[in-house]
C-alpha cells in the first residue's frame, strides 16, 4: 500500500554525509493540481518546499537514506515540529 507525499530535504549541513528524505503526507492529495510550491501535511509542519512535486510512497519505506515523518505515517496532527529522531 502506498500513499501520496511530499519530500523534504534534510542536509548534513556541512558535515560529509548524505542528504536524508523525510516524507509528508499531504492532508487533502486532491487539491494538488501540478503547480503547487507548498503542501499542508498531516503534522502539520509549515513550508515544506516541494521541488519535486509530489508522488506514491510505499507505507513500508526501505529505501535508504529516506523515511516517513513518525506524525504523518501514524496520521497524527501535530504543532509541534515531526520527529525528526524516528
Amino acid at each position: 500500500m502506498s500513499m501520496l507525499a511530499t519530500a523534504e530535504r534534510i542536509d548534513p549541513g556541512g558535515d560529509l554525509g548524505e542528504v536524508e528524505i523525510i516524507w509528508h503526507q499531504l492532508v487533502d492529495p486532491g487539491a494538488c493540481d501540478g503547480n503547487c510550491d507548498y503542501h499542508p501535511v498531516v503534522c502539520g509542519e509549515p513550508g515544506i518546499s516541494v521541488p519535486g512535486g509530489i508522488r506514491d510512497v510505499p507505507e513500508d519505506l526501505t529505501e535508504p537514506g529516506q523515511r516517513w515523518c513518525t506524525p504523518c505515517r501514524t496520521g497524527q496532527s501535530s504543532t509541534a515540529a515531526h520527529d525528526a529522531a524516528a
